[in-house]
């Protein structure tokens, strides 16, 4: 038995211990691979007839659940520009422990074949199936069918051992959770690339990768695959010999397998490896800082000796919430609390800990027109690697005004087009996309449910730009002082008509629903509304990670034979047909591949978020009326500025921490604004899609750091600290109204003008508990689930009960109950 008195620190030492650590030394790479001059891009070749075949890899160490790039030189063109006949490239990711790669049965593919991506290629080419009627494979022995079958297919062994004989999929993966490409398009030139989700156990738990086997320290490699696929069958014959003119087989059929090309990958480790009984500092906040410090929590479990931080990721308006609570901790915000909604004994302090941007990350394949030009249609399949969008286009896309938006059927936009493609103001802008054509998609973009600041960003952009805004009114696109008489004359949704900006949450506003009654093949299928084919994502990661594997996160599939009947989630689109845009962080952008929008600013420029736009977009920022606390300008004219770029605070109360509490979050800061500044793929460095901090804000920190750790309370009785839902000390309160650390000289003075503060800063409801956003895997288990909700759990008893007493005393009688109770990690009823 656990003594009562460390159950406590054993569960806070589990909450924020499940992360990630470096793995340990990579494996031997065979002899046919080079490695590149990043030290983790891998380039090998492939053997006989597909000699002249060079793959290359991105990233091949230091991995997590992300996307990495995959691209080859000197294969022979794809046989056909829409379809898959013969010479193409089928990707899988495996585990498996000999040095020489793994086994068809390790393999995780088949699962596609259940989406029917089969579409343009041969039947079994994207299947785990061995037998094809008359085609046979010499090289192969046929496994024995599954039960009630005459069929043969590989089987799957699992990392646990299982070894499982039921077809395509299997309790492992299926359509919408395998990361294969079955399908990967070689151009005329003899290139091609693709962009590959890595998954590790927490995402592929029948592959394992990133555990850490019993017996062992260092953490479980595995492999991608490339199966080359040429012009001749398993049996010798050509493609062109078979009656449908395409490949039949599978790529784990003997003979294709033969051919396979191997690349070892490098992940993460996963589980805990933080010190039992530690203390954990728990921070919160907005998940525009998520992926830096999830990088930075690994090294300073490792090296902050007796503390380890933990993170939930929560809205922007719980996070200011808990810092005005009396219990602070640390929190992360976009936007400073408003000095009406700070207590008059308190005293915030504010530090700016990372740079990035909100995002439009987009993958769209060409697609060409028939009546296109050949080198338009010789680039199907291809995928684009630019996107013009102006304030008023991003409008259009998140208000439903395009047909496919909303829907085909809905009066509301009958006369509007049917996206994005259809749309003259987007070619012109766009003029690339002139011969292409994308029916049913980029009618909108998959934006995240819960509110944020970074959305009311979002909204200022578009509600300060004058043709935005005319549209918004109802001003027809080709009209009014900012239209263009070759545009469409596209109206807004009239459900979005004088839309009240800006706010903190993308509404859902037109009710339409498609109704079935009067279709006799669908009988007693309810109506498809809008929440169902255009739902929202759990947070900006999952929507990132959405566009990345092709989905569209549609709930249109209607299956009459579940019980009771339902509607699912649609498959990923096809390779060659995915066109799909969404909202999220620059950062988690470029962690799942995605290219990023370049968005109009003031000065009428198109800017792309990169470090250069970034930075000259928080030079651009104005004062927010809290003191040392900047926000974006949507009308700044800097014409080199990003206008969506992205300054994220720490933020806590000093004299609410004890002693050790300041210590050690000061320690946290330092860390952040020096080593974790250092752009990287390790722990500990600062990922992608985040710039570093310019000097006058890391000194600003490191001021604020000082002023934390001075001005922090007496150290809290062990007892105390022990009972403390949050991990926080009591310490002592000081007097006056809100105070920040100054900015250094560098920074332009601050403006207290209470008209300027409330022009600047979005309403932030007290009381409100937003929603909970799921917090992006760094390789985490599933009992991630499980420890976030028991913090943020006990968040909502320590924050929203004493916040909520006139709101929701239902809920706050609620929460007391439950902590009378000890009903740790259930949320309360009420």
């Amino acid at each position: 038995m656990i003594a009562p008195r460390m159950r406590r620190p054993l569960l806070r030492a589990l909450v924020a211990c499940v992360l990630v650590l470096s793995g340990a030394a990579a494996p031997v790479v065979s002899s046919q691979a080079d490695t590149g001059a990043s030290g983790s891009a891998v380039t090998v070749s492939g053997t006989g007839e597909f000699a002249d075949l060079k793959v290359s890899v991105d990233q091949t160490g230091n991995l997590v659940n992300q996307v990495v790039k995959v691209t080859w030189k000197g294969g022979k063109p794809t046989a056909d520009d829409t379809k898959y006949p013969a010479d193409y490239l089928q990707i899988m990711q495996c585990w498996g422990d000999d040095a020489k790669g793994p086994s068809p049965e390790q393999c995780q593919f088949g699962g596609s074949a259940d989406g029917g991506t089969g579409g343009g290629a041969g039947a079994w080419t994207n299947t785990r199936q061995l037998s094809y009627g008359n085609l046979k494979d010499p090289a192969q022995t046929l496994p024995p069918p599954p039960e009630h079958s005459t069929l043969s297919f590989m089987p799957f062994r699992s990392v646990t051992g299982e070894r499982l004989n039921t077809g395509n999929t299997n309790v492992y993966f299926d359509s919408n959770t395998t990361n294969e490409v079955p399908y990967a398009r070689t151009g005329p030139n003899g290139t091609g690339e693709v962009y590959f989700e890595v998954q590790t156990a927490s995402e592929a738990p029948g592959l394992g990768c990133g555990e850490v086997p019993k017996g062992r320290t260092s953490a479980r490699s595995c492999w991608l695959v490339v199966v080359p696929r040429g012009e001749t069958e398993v049996d010798g014959t050509s493609y062109r010999s078979h009656t449908d003119g395409v490949l039949q087989s599978s790529p784990l059929s003997a003979t294709n397998w033969k051919q396979r090309i191997v690349v070892p990958l490098r992940f993460e480790r996963t589980g805990t490896f933080c010190p039992i009984g530690a203390d954990e500092r728990p921070t919160l906040g907005t998940e525009i800082v998520g992926e830096a410090v999830r990088r930075w929590q690994p090294t300073l479990c490792q090296t902050g000796g007796k503390t380890i931080y933990g993170y939930a990721q929560v809205t922007d308006d719980t996070a200011r919430a808990k810092l005005v609570s009396g219990k602070p901790g640390m929190i992360f915000v976009n936007r400073a609390a408003t000095a009406d909604q700070v207590p008059s004994d308190q005293k915030p302090v504010y530090a700016p800990v990372t740079l990035s941007g909100l995002t439009i990350g987009f993958f769209i394949e060409s697609r060409a027109k028939s009546d296109a030009p050949d080198p338009v249609q010789e680039a199907n399949g291809s995928r684009l690697d630019s996107l013009n969008l102006t304030p008023r286009l991003v409008a259009k896309l998140l208000t439903e005004s395009y047909q496919d938006g909303n829907s085909r059927f809905a009066e509301s936009t009958a006369k509007n087009p049917y996206n994005l493609g259809y749309d003259p103001e987007f070619v012109k802008y766009n003029p690339k996309y002139a011969d292409l054509v994308f029916p049913g998609y980029l009618g909108d973009a998959i934006v995240a449910q819960p509110l944020a600041d970074a959305t009311w960003q979002l909204w200022e952009w578009i509600d300060k730009d004058p043709a935005a805004r005319e549209f918004l009114d109802g001003t027809p696109d080709n009209e009014g002082s900012h239209g263009d008489p070759s545009f469409s004359g596209m109206t807004v949704n009239p459900h979005y008509k004088d839309m009240d900006l800006p706010q903190s949450s993308f509404p859902k506003s037109d009710p339409y629903c498609q109704e079935f009654t009067e279709l006799p093949d669908h009988p007693n299928q309810p109506p498809l509304c809008i929440q169902d084919k255009h739902p929202y994502a759990a947070d900006l990661h999952a929507a990132a990670r959405a566009v990345a594997r092709g989905e569209t996160l549609s709930r249109g599939n209607w299956d009459p034979t579940t019980k009771p009947p339902a509607y699912k989630k649609d498959p990923p689109l096809a390779a060659g047909k995915r066109a799909i845009l969404a909202v999220t962080d620059t950062a988690t952008a470029l962690r799942y591949g995605l290219v990023t929008a370049s968005l109009q600013n003031a000065s009428g420029a198109f800017v792309a978020p990169t470090d250069a736009s970034l930075l000259a977009g928080e030079k651009a920022m104005k004062p927010s009326g809290v003191a040392g606390v900047m926000v974006a300008d949507p009308r700044a004219a800097a014409k080199g500025a990003y206008p969506l770029t992205l300054l994220s605070y720490a933020a806590t109360v000093p004299e609410k921490l004890s002693k050790q509490e300041g210590r050690d979050y000061a320690a946290l800061l330092r860390y952040a604004v020096g080593k974790g500044q250092a752009p990287g793929v390790t722990s500990g460095t600062l990922p992608d899609g985040y710039a570093p901090l310019p000097a006058s804000l890391r000194e600003q920190t490191e001021s604020a750091a000082d002023a934390i750790a001075s001005r922090s309370g007496p150290s809290a009785p062990e007892e105390e600290e022990e009972e403390a839902s949050d991990g926080s000390g009591g310490g002592t309160g000081g007097g006056g109204g809100q105070t920040v650390v100054p900015p250094p000289a560098s920074t332009p003075p601050p403006s207290a003008s209470p008209s300027t503060q409330a022009s600047t800063s979005p309403p932030v409801p007290v009381a409100a508990e937003g929603p909970l956003s799921r917090t992006p895997e760094w390789v985490l288990g599933a009992v991630r689930y499980v420890l976030l909700i028991a913090l943020v759990a006990g968040l909502v008893a320590a924050v929203c009960g004493p916040l909520l007493p006139r709101v929701a005393p239902r809920l706050a009688a609620g929460i007391q109950t439950w902590r009378a109770k000890g009903t740790a990690g259930r949320e309360p009823r009420g």
